[in-house]
């Protein structure tokens, strides 16, 4: 009693652990954020490490902060390939990829 025992990021990760405490670095490691684009490509694989295709994914414009719609395919257990109908340019739209139990 009184003590408490912190989940690794892997088991923070498989978020199947019921005994331990996350950390706020545990909890980072349930998403993923990053910047895509590149002013030619419409179609854009993004690895993010998740290991599972039940992930919520949500983009935004990087100057203005509007959602942004594109189509999205769980390719593997760690990429999402989203295609837009026109090439963002580069590093203007942000990915949140967010793991789902």
């Amino acid at each position: 009693k009184g003590v408490v025992e912190l989940a690794t990021t892997a088991e923070a990760l498989a978020g199947t652990d019921t005994s331990r405490a996350v950390t706020a670095a545990g909890l980072a490691a349930r998403s993923y954020k990053a910047a895509i684009g590149d002013g030619s490509a419409t179609a854009i694989a993004v690895s993010h490490g998740l290991a599972t295709r039940d992930v919520n994914v949500q983009m935004y414009d990087a100057s203005s902060y509007e959602t942004v719609m594109a189509q999205v395919v769980r390719t593997s257990t760690s990429v999402v390939t989203v295609t837009f109908n026109t090439a963002p340019s580069t590093g203007d739209v942000i990915i949140l990829i967010n793991k789902i139990d």
